[in-house]
């Protein structure tokens, strides 16, 4: 088993990309609701409508899910440094050392 090492800045950057990629999604996903809402009201009709609404409400799905997974990717990058110093300081870690 290798050694697993975290380069703070390399962590640093990832915070900050998962950041702008939260609100990436955010934005995209709202944009997309806007635009079925504005679907729903104009005075469309006919199955291109259907399609395009149907494509677009799976595009909307799919970011509430994308937004969900970025959201835990983010939490997980913030909460690393402490995990990290948790594992370090746990008694069975310090057992192993100790061998």
């Amino acid at each position: 088993m290798g050694s697993v090492k975290i380069n703070g800045a390399k962590v640093n950057e990832a915070k900050e990309t998962a950041k702008a990629l939260e609100e990436s999604i955010r934005n995209t996903k709202n944009t997309c609701s806007q635009l079925i809402s504005y679907i729903h009201s104009a005075g469309w009709s006919g199955k291109s409508r259907d399609a395009f609404l149907t494509y677009l409400e799976i595009i909307h799905k799919y970011h509430q899910e994308m937004e969900k997974a970025a959201a835990k990717q983010t939490k997980a990058l913030n909460n690393l440094e402490s995990y990290f110093h948790d594992f370090l300081n746990d008694p069975s870690v310090k057992e192993v050392r100790n061998l």
